[in-house]
């Protein structure tokens, strides 16, 4: 078999020589459990006294105490749990959600004046909305220009302007959005 040749770099970088700093991990930590043993370590180290009568009492006495005290911090932290979960529960349950949006009534519930309005304030960047006005003789198609106190202005299909009085109007309704 061929050897594969070592290949060189096509190009030369000139790299800049890092010193890299020391990383220093955590040696030290600390927790309940932790510094319970290091209590009980501390205590068990202490010399015992020369009474033989306390000698034999002692150990059971530690061993009771560390089981109080390990028992003690688990239910300390099992009601901590157990208050953490019903103020999160009681938080949802008592307050009732509010809607994010208020709600608005559709083009159909709305009378004439409230649909006038809603279209004079349609938003300018979506195209005008084609409707018919109706009047007593007759039903406009086309959009709806301007509104004045006593008559609205209607742009015809045919480019032309139609006043109507707002006396005369009967209804208004939208030709594209009809079922």
């Amino acid at each position: 078999m061929a050897e594969k040749k070592v290949k060189e770099p096509l190009f030369y970088i000139q790299q800049p020589s890092f010193q890299f700093p020391e990383t220093r991990m955590q040696t030290v930590y600390s927790s309940r459990k932790a510094e319970l043993d290091r209590k009980l370590e501390q205590k068990e180290s202490v010399p015992e006294p020369a009474d033989k009568i306390n000698e034999q009492a002692m150990p059971e006495e530690t061993e009771n105490m560390t089981e109080v005290k390990v028992q003690a911090a688990i239910e300390e932290f099992e009601a901590g749990r157990e208050e953490k979960k019903e103020s999160a529960s009681f938080a949802f349950t008592t307050e009732k959600r509010k809607p994010a949006f208020n709600r608005v009534k559709s083009f159909k519930e709305m009378d004439t004046l409230e649909r006038l309005d809603y279209l004079i304030d349609f938003p300018k960047q979506l195209p005008p909305i084609p409707c018919i006005f109706e009047t007593g003789e007759k039903a406009i198609r086309g959009f709806l220009v301007s509104r004045n106190e006593g008559s609205i202005e209607v742009k015809l299909f045919d480019e032309s302007i139609e006043q109507i009085s707002l006396q005369s109007l009967k209804a208004v309704k939208m030709i594209g959005l009809r079922r």
